[in-house]
Protein backbone atom coordinates (compact mmCIF):
# COMPACT_ATOMS: atom_id res chain seq x y z
CA UNK A 1 0.00 0.00 0.00
CA UNK A 2 1.22 3.35 -0.74
CA UNK A 3 0.26 6.64 0.69
CA UNK A 4 0.17 9.48 -1.54
CA UNK A 5 2.79 12.44 -0.48
CA UNK A 6 1.51 16.15 -0.40
CA UNK A 7 3.14 19.17 -0.44
CA UNK A 8 2.08 22.85 0.01
CA UNK A 9 2.58 25.35 -2.20
CA UNK A 10 5.82 26.84 -2.59
CA UNK A 11 6.23 30.04 -1.15
CA UNK A 12 8.57 33.16 -2.76
CA UNK A 13 11.07 31.77 0.31
CA UNK A 14 10.22 27.89 0.84
CA UNK A 15 8.69 25.01 -0.43
CA UNK A 16 7.73 22.81 2.12
CA UNK A 17 7.19 18.71 1.43
CA UNK A 18 4.85 16.81 3.80
CA UNK A 19 5.47 12.70 3.86
CA UNK A 20 2.10 11.22 5.40
CA UNK A 21 2.14 7.26 6.13
CA UNK A 22 -0.54 5.99 8.26
CA UNK A 23 0.68 4.47 11.16
CA UNK A 24 2.57 0.62 10.58
CA UNK A 25 2.58 1.18 6.88
CA UNK A 26 6.08 0.03 6.13
CA UNK A 27 5.73 0.41 2.18
CA UNK A 28 8.34 2.77 0.47
CA UNK A 29 7.48 6.19 -1.20
CA UNK A 30 7.12 7.30 -4.37
CA UNK A 31 9.93 9.47 -5.85
CA UNK A 32 8.77 13.30 -5.90
CA UNK A 33 10.20 16.56 -6.20
CA UNK A 34 10.35 19.70 -3.93
CA UNK A 35 10.49 23.23 -5.73
CA UNK A 36 12.15 25.65 -3.94
CA UNK A 37 12.74 29.12 -4.05
CA UNK A 38 15.16 30.70 -7.47
CA UNK A 39 14.43 27.68 -8.94
CA UNK A 40 16.20 25.50 -6.56
CA UNK A 41 14.75 21.55 -6.02
CA UNK A 42 15.59 18.16 -4.24
CA UNK A 43 14.19 15.20 -6.24
CA UNK A 44 13.92 12.06 -4.19
CA UNK A 45 13.84 8.67 -5.50
CA UNK A 46 11.17 6.45 -3.97
CA UNK A 47 12.96 4.64 -0.49
CA UNK A 48 14.44 7.58 0.42
CA UNK A 49 12.67 8.53 3.45
CA UNK A 50 11.85 5.14 5.41
CA UNK A 51 10.04 7.73 8.36
CA UNK A 52 7.59 10.82 8.00
CA UNK A 53 9.34 14.15 8.15
CA UNK A 54 8.84 17.67 6.72
CA UNK A 55 11.24 18.70 4.52
CA UNK A 56 11.64 22.48 3.96
CA UNK A 57 14.14 24.42 1.22
CA UNK A 58 14.95 27.97 2.09
CA UNK A 59 16.90 31.07 1.66
CA UNK A 60 19.31 32.03 4.87
CA UNK A 61 20.48 34.71 6.22
CA UNK A 62 21.80 33.92 9.82
CA UNK A 63 22.86 30.53 11.51
CA UNK A 64 25.35 29.49 9.66
CA UNK A 65 29.25 29.78 9.85
CA UNK A 66 30.69 32.63 7.38
CA UNK A 67 31.20 31.23 3.78
CA UNK A 68 34.34 31.32 2.13
CA UNK A 69 35.37 34.19 -0.43
CA UNK A 70 34.94 31.51 -2.89
CA UNK A 71 31.39 31.18 -2.12
CA UNK A 72 27.76 32.70 -3.58
CA UNK A 73 25.46 35.46 -1.82
CA UNK A 74 22.68 33.01 -1.52
CA UNK A 75 22.76 30.53 1.29
CA UNK A 76 20.47 27.32 1.28
CA UNK A 77 18.86 25.76 4.27
CA UNK A 78 18.01 22.83 3.58
CA UNK A 79 15.75 21.43 7.17
CA UNK A 80 15.41 20.00 9.46
CA UNK A 81 19.64 20.33 9.93
CA UNK A 82 20.75 17.09 10.11
CA UNK A 83 17.89 14.73 8.39
CA UNK A 84 19.51 11.75 6.90
CA UNK A 85 18.47 9.68 3.96
CA UNK A 86 18.39 5.93 3.27
CA UNK A 87 19.31 6.76 -0.43
CA UNK A 88 20.97 9.63 -1.89
CA UNK A 89 19.00 12.66 -2.76
CA UNK A 90 19.59 14.98 -5.42
CA UNK A 91 19.72 18.52 -4.83
CA UNK A 92 19.98 21.65 -7.63
CA UNK A 93 20.65 24.93 -6.68
CA UNK A 94 20.96 28.16 -9.05
CA UNK A 95 24.74 28.97 -9.82
CA UNK A 96 26.26 32.32 -11.24
CA UNK A 97 28.77 32.36 -13.95
CA UNK A 98 31.84 30.51 -12.83
CA UNK A 99 30.19 28.79 -10.03
CA UNK A 100 31.46 24.80 -10.01
CA UNK A 101 31.33 24.01 -6.98
CA UNK A 102 28.85 22.89 -3.69
CA UNK A 103 29.85 23.97 -0.65
CA UNK A 104 27.39 22.29 2.81
CA UNK A 105 27.70 23.09 7.09
CA UNK A 106 25.84 21.92 9.39
CA UNK A 107 25.00 24.95 12.33
CA UNK A 108 28.30 25.95 13.88
CA UNK A 109 30.09 23.57 11.72
CA UNK A 110 32.32 24.50 9.05
CA UNK A 111 31.94 24.87 4.73
CA UNK A 112 33.30 21.23 3.09
CA UNK A 113 32.55 20.79 -0.62
CA UNK A 114 30.27 18.19 -1.92
CA UNK A 115 32.17 15.20 -3.76
CA UNK A 116 30.64 14.58 -7.09
CA UNK A 117 28.65 17.97 -7.38
CA UNK A 118 28.75 19.49 -10.72
CA UNK A 119 27.30 22.50 -13.35
CA UNK A 120 24.41 21.90 -15.67
CA UNK A 121 23.12 24.76 -17.36
CA UNK A 122 23.51 27.69 -14.64
CA UNK A 123 23.00 25.48 -11.60
CA UNK A 124 24.48 23.57 -9.45
CA UNK A 125 23.74 19.37 -9.03
CA UNK A 126 24.66 17.13 -6.17
CA UNK A 127 23.89 13.86 -4.97
CA UNK A 128 23.54 14.59 -0.80
CA UNK A 129 22.93 12.14 2.02
CA UNK A 130 21.95 14.87 4.47
CA UNK A 131 20.40 17.69 5.23
CA UNK A 132 21.71 20.89 6.22
CA UNK A 133 23.35 24.72 4.87
CA UNK A 134 24.27 24.79 1.32
CA UNK A 135 26.14 27.14 -0.98
CA UNK A 136 27.63 27.18 -4.53
CA UNK A 137 30.84 28.56 -4.89
CA UNK A 138 33.91 28.95 -7.40
CA UNK A 139 36.66 26.54 -7.62
CA UNK A 140 39.66 28.43 -6.34
CA UNK A 141 43.49 27.22 -7.12
CA UNK A 142 44.44 25.56 -3.31
CA UNK A 143 46.53 27.53 -1.60
CA UNK A 144 48.52 26.38 1.69
CA UNK A 145 50.09 28.01 4.22
CA UNK A 146 53.26 26.47 5.57
CA UNK A 147 55.56 27.41 8.60
CA UNK A 148 59.46 27.61 6.85
CA UNK A 149 61.44 28.06 8.95
CA UNK A 150 61.59 31.56 10.10
CA UNK A 151 59.02 32.49 7.80
CA UNK A 152 55.31 31.69 7.14
CA UNK A 153 54.68 31.18 3.61
CA UNK A 154 51.89 30.92 1.28
CA UNK A 155 52.37 28.05 -1.62
CA UNK A 156 50.17 28.12 -4.69
CA UNK A 157 49.88 24.48 -5.22
CA UNK A 158 48.82 24.46 -9.13
CA UNK A 159 51.88 26.47 -10.12
CA UNK A 160 54.34 26.53 -7.28
CA UNK A 161 53.92 30.01 -6.76
CA UNK A 162 55.09 31.24 -3.33
CA UNK A 163 54.21 34.55 -1.73
CA UNK A 164 55.63 35.19 1.94
CA UNK A 165 53.56 36.42 4.84
CA UNK A 166 55.77 37.37 7.08
CA UNK A 167 59.45 37.28 6.80
CA UNK A 168 61.24 36.61 10.35
CA UNK A 169 64.96 36.42 11.00
CA UNK A 170 67.05 33.08 11.66
CA UNK A 171 67.78 31.89 14.58
CA UNK A 172 65.10 34.66 16.50
CA UNK A 173 61.98 33.36 14.76
CA UNK A 174 60.87 29.74 14.18
CA UNK A 175 57.37 29.22 13.15
CA UNK A 176 55.92 25.84 14.53
CA UNK A 177 52.73 25.64 13.36
CA UNK A 178 49.54 27.28 11.66
CA UNK A 179 45.99 28.31 10.84
CA UNK A 180 43.91 29.65 8.46
CA UNK A 181 40.31 31.56 9.51
CA UNK A 182 37.52 31.65 7.42
CA UNK A 183 38.38 35.13 6.30
CA UNK A 184 41.85 33.93 5.07
CA UNK A 185 43.85 35.61 8.28
CA UNK A 186 46.65 33.33 9.35
CA UNK A 187 47.70 32.85 12.60
CA UNK A 188 50.99 30.87 13.61
CA UNK A 189 52.98 29.91 16.58
CA UNK A 190 56.99 31.00 17.41
CA UNK A 191 59.12 28.70 19.24
CA UNK A 192 62.09 31.64 18.94
CA UNK A 193 59.66 34.36 20.84
CA UNK A 194 56.96 31.89 22.42
CA UNK A 195 54.59 33.93 20.66
CA UNK A 196 50.99 33.42 18.49
CA UNK A 197 50.97 35.66 15.75
CA UNK A 198 48.08 36.90 13.27
CA UNK A 199 48.27 38.40 10.22
CA UNK A 200 45.66 39.33 7.31
CA UNK A 201 45.07 37.37 4.08
CA UNK A 202 47.03 39.84 2.25
CA UNK A 203 49.74 39.87 4.74
CA UNK A 204 49.17 43.03 6.49
CA UNK A 205 48.36 44.22 10.09
CA UNK A 206 50.61 41.47 11.86
CA UNK A 207 49.53 41.56 15.26
CA UNK A 208 51.41 39.19 18.10
CA UNK A 209 48.43 38.31 20.22
CA UNK A 210 49.99 36.19 22.97
CA UNK A 211 53.07 35.95 24.11
CA UNK A 212 53.90 33.20 26.88
CA UNK A 213 55.78 33.89 30.15
CA UNK A 214 58.14 31.22 30.32
CA UNK A 215 60.93 32.03 27.53
CA UNK A 216 60.99 27.91 27.19
CA UNK A 217 57.44 26.76 26.46
CA UNK A 218 57.85 25.66 23.20
CA UNK A 219 54.50 26.44 21.48
CA UNK A 220 52.80 24.54 18.59
CA UNK A 221 50.00 22.25 17.81
CA UNK A 222 47.99 25.62 16.97
CA UNK A 223 44.33 24.53 15.80
CA UNK A 224 41.23 27.17 15.68
CA UNK A 225 37.71 26.80 16.79
CA UNK A 226 35.50 29.62 15.47
CA UNK A 227 31.76 28.48 15.73
CA UNK A 228 33.03 29.59 19.56
CA UNK A 229 35.39 32.25 18.72
CA UNK A 230 38.78 30.57 20.63
CA UNK A 231 41.40 28.64 19.36
CA UNK A 232 43.81 26.21 21.69
CA UNK A 233 47.69 25.13 21.46
CA UNK A 234 49.86 23.53 23.69
CA UNK A 235 52.94 25.07 25.53
CA UNK A 236 55.22 23.55 28.10
CA UNK A 237 53.23 20.59 28.18
CA UNK A 238 49.50 21.99 28.62
CA UNK A 239 47.06 22.40 26.23
CA UNK A 240 46.05 26.13 26.35
CA UNK A 241 42.72 28.10 25.69
CA UNK A 242 42.11 31.70 24.08
CA UNK A 243 40.24 33.67 22.41
CA UNK A 244 40.66 34.29 18.50
CA UNK A 245 42.23 37.99 19.32
CA UNK A 246 44.65 36.55 22.16
CA UNK A 247 42.70 37.45 25.19
CA UNK A 248 41.32 35.48 28.05
CA UNK A 249 44.37 33.04 28.31
CA UNK A 250 43.27 29.71 30.15
CA UNK A 251 45.02 26.72 30.92
CA UNK A 252 42.31 23.99 29.16
CA UNK A 253 44.39 20.53 30.08
CA UNK A 254 47.29 21.12 32.88
CA UNK A 255 50.21 19.06 32.53
CA UNK A 256 49.97 15.68 34.72
CA UNK A 257 51.90 12.45 35.11
CA UNK A 258 53.57 11.84 31.71
CA UNK A 259 51.04 13.68 29.86
CA UNK A 260 52.92 16.44 27.08
CA UNK A 261 50.11 17.26 24.47
CA UNK A 262 51.62 18.03 20.85
CA UNK A 263 48.83 18.96 18.80
CA UNK A 264 44.94 19.46 19.14
CA UNK A 265 41.47 19.53 17.00
CA UNK A 266 38.24 20.65 18.17
CA UNK A 267 35.08 18.74 16.64
CA UNK A 268 32.86 20.87 14.87
CA UNK A 269 30.35 20.49 17.73
CA UNK A 270 32.51 21.70 20.16
CA UNK A 271 31.70 19.20 22.11
CA UNK A 272 34.88 16.94 22.03
CA UNK A 273 38.48 17.94 21.65
CA UNK A 274 41.35 15.60 20.39
CA UNK A 275 44.66 15.18 21.05
CA UNK A 276 47.93 13.20 20.72
CA UNK A 277 50.80 13.05 23.24
CA UNK A 278 54.00 12.19 23.07
CA UNK A 279 54.33 11.89 26.70
CA UNK A 280 52.06 8.59 26.85
CA UNK A 281 52.99 7.68 22.47
CA UNK A 282 48.62 8.30 22.37
CA UNK A 283 46.04 9.80 20.23
CA UNK A 284 42.92 10.92 22.93
CA UNK A 285 39.36 12.67 23.06
CA UNK A 286 38.25 14.84 25.88
CA UNK A 287 35.14 16.45 26.74
CA UNK A 288 34.88 20.38 26.12
CA UNK A 289 34.82 20.73 29.94
CA UNK A 290 38.11 18.78 30.24
CA UNK A 291 36.80 15.47 31.66
CA UNK A 292 36.37 12.05 30.00
CA UNK A 293 39.51 11.14 28.61
CA UNK A 294 39.53 8.47 26.21
CA UNK A 295 42.60 7.30 24.65
CA UNK A 296 41.80 6.14 21.06
CA UNK A 297 45.40 4.97 20.32
CA UNK A 298 48.63 3.75 21.80
CA UNK A 299 51.58 3.55 19.62
CA UNK A 300 53.59 0.34 20.25
CA UNK A 301 56.92 2.16 19.39
CA UNK A 302 57.60 4.37 23.25
CA UNK A 303 59.52 6.78 21.16
CA UNK A 304 57.23 7.42 18.00
CA UNK A 305 56.17 11.16 19.42
CA UNK A 306 52.94 11.12 17.64
CA UNK A 307 51.96 14.78 16.83
CA UNK A 308 50.42 16.84 13.95
CA UNK A 309 46.65 15.63 14.41
CA UNK A 310 44.59 16.23 11.71
CA UNK A 311 40.55 14.99 11.37
CA UNK A 312 38.03 14.75 8.50
CA UNK A 313 34.63 14.18 11.07
CA UNK A 314 32.95 13.73 7.40
CA UNK A 315 34.93 10.50 6.55
CA UNK A 316 35.29 9.29 10.50
CA UNK A 317 39.14 9.33 9.75
CA UNK A 318 42.21 10.73 11.61
CA UNK A 319 45.65 11.64 10.32
CA UNK A 320 48.94 12.09 12.12
CA UNK A 321 52.58 11.74 11.98
CA UNK A 322 54.02 9.10 13.90
CA UNK A 323 57.88 8.22 14.03
CA UNK A 324 58.68 8.38 10.89
CA UNK A 325 55.18 8.35 9.08
CA UNK A 326 52.35 9.42 8.56
CA UNK A 327 49.39 7.31 9.60
CA UNK A 328 45.46 7.39 9.54
CA UNK A 329 43.23 5.45 11.73
CA UNK A 330 39.24 5.53 11.99
CA UNK A 331 37.78 8.46 14.61
CA UNK A 332 37.02 6.14 17.25
CA UNK A 333 40.15 4.41 17.55
CA UNK A 334 40.62 1.02 15.34
CA UNK A 335 43.54 -0.11 12.80
CA UNK A 336 46.07 2.13 11.85
CA UNK A 337 47.30 2.31 8.51
CA UNK A 338 50.17 3.95 7.00
CA UNK A 339 50.00 6.76 4.70
CA UNK A 340 53.50 7.17 3.84
CA UNK A 341 56.38 5.22 5.63
CA UNK A 342 58.53 7.93 5.41
CA UNK A 343 62.59 6.98 5.30
CA UNK A 344 64.03 6.30 8.68
CA UNK A 345 65.84 9.30 10.18
CA UNK A 346 65.70 11.12 7.65
CA UNK A 347 61.59 11.81 7.46
CA UNK A 348 59.65 13.74 10.44
CA UNK A 349 55.96 14.60 9.98
CA UNK A 350 55.83 18.51 11.45
CA UNK A 351 52.23 19.71 10.08
CA UNK A 352 49.09 17.86 8.47
CA UNK A 353 46.08 19.33 6.68
CA UNK A 354 43.06 18.08 4.86
CA UNK A 355 41.78 18.80 1.86
CA UNK A 356 37.93 17.18 2.71
CA UNK A 357 36.38 17.56 -0.99
CA UNK A 358 39.57 16.00 -2.32
CA UNK A 359 39.94 13.53 0.04
CA UNK A 360 43.89 14.79 -0.11
CA UNK A 361 46.44 14.66 2.78
CA UNK A 362 49.10 17.82 2.74
CA UNK A 363 51.94 17.13 5.33
CA UNK A 364 55.26 19.09 6.09
CA UNK A 365 58.08 17.04 6.84
CA UNK A 366 61.59 18.87 8.18
CA UNK A 367 63.36 15.86 7.26
CA UNK A 368 62.98 16.03 3.97
CA UNK A 369 62.18 19.80 4.36
CA UNK A 370 59.23 19.60 2.13
CA UNK A 371 55.19 20.51 1.49
CA UNK A 372 53.93 17.08 -0.19
CA UNK A 373 50.86 16.16 -1.04
CA UNK A 374 48.82 12.50 -1.31
CA UNK A 375 45.40 10.60 -1.52
CA UNK A 376 43.74 9.12 1.84
CA UNK A 377 45.41 6.09 0.77
CA UNK A 378 48.73 7.38 0.47
CA UNK A 379 48.46 6.81 -3.52
CA UNK A 380 49.81 9.92 -5.70
CA UNK A 381 52.46 11.29 -3.26
CA UNK A 382 53.48 14.59 -4.73
CA UNK A 383 56.72 17.06 -3.53
CA UNK A 384 54.64 20.43 -3.63
CA UNK A 385 57.33 22.66 -2.14
CA UNK A 386 60.81 22.58 -1.21
CA UNK A 387 62.37 24.50 1.27
CA UNK A 388 65.96 26.43 0.28
CA UNK A 389 68.57 24.94 2.26
CA UNK A 390 69.99 27.49 5.42
CA UNK A 391 73.38 26.99 6.71
CA UNK A 392 73.72 28.52 10.37
CA UNK A 393 77.23 28.87 9.70
CA UNK A 394 77.42 32.15 7.68
CA UNK A 395 75.75 33.53 10.72
CA UNK A 396 77.70 32.05 13.73
CA UNK A 397 81.13 32.06 12.17
CA UNK A 398 81.26 28.94 11.42
CA UNK A 399 80.87 26.34 14.11
CA UNK A 400 77.83 24.75 12.70
CA UNK A 401 77.72 22.79 9.32
CA UNK A 402 74.95 23.38 6.56
CA UNK A 403 71.37 22.72 8.39
CA UNK A 404 68.06 23.21 6.48
CA UNK A 405 64.66 25.31 6.86
CA UNK A 406 62.29 22.55 8.69
CA UNK A 407 59.34 23.45 7.69
CA UNK A 408 57.07 22.86 10.21
CA UNK A 409 53.16 23.28 9.80
CA UNK A 410 50.65 23.56 7.02
CA UNK A 411 47.01 24.73 6.57
CA UNK A 412 44.67 25.53 3.59
CA UNK A 413 43.30 28.67 2.89
CA UNK A 414 39.15 28.34 2.54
Amino acid sequence: MRLPLMATVPTMRNALLVLLLSSGCTSVLDAKTVVGPSGSRLDLPAGALTAPAELNIATATTGFPAPPSTAGSTVFALTPHGQTFALPVTVTLPAAAGQTRLLTAQPGGQWTAVPGARRVGETIVAEISHFSYFVTASASPVRAVIGDGWAVREIAVDDGGVKTLFEGTPLTNFVTSVAVDQQGRVYWLDNGTDSLSRVEADGSGQQVLYTAADAFSNPSGLTLDEPRGALYWVESGRIMKAQLDGGAVTTFLPMTGNTYPTSVVVAPSGQFLFFTDEGTDTVNRIGADGSGRVVLHTATDAFSNPRALAIDFNAGLMFWGEGFALVRAPLDGGAVTTIDPGVTEATTVTGVSLDLGAQQVYWTDNGTDALARASYDGSGKTRLYQSAPFDPGVMDGGASTLNFTNPQGVALIP
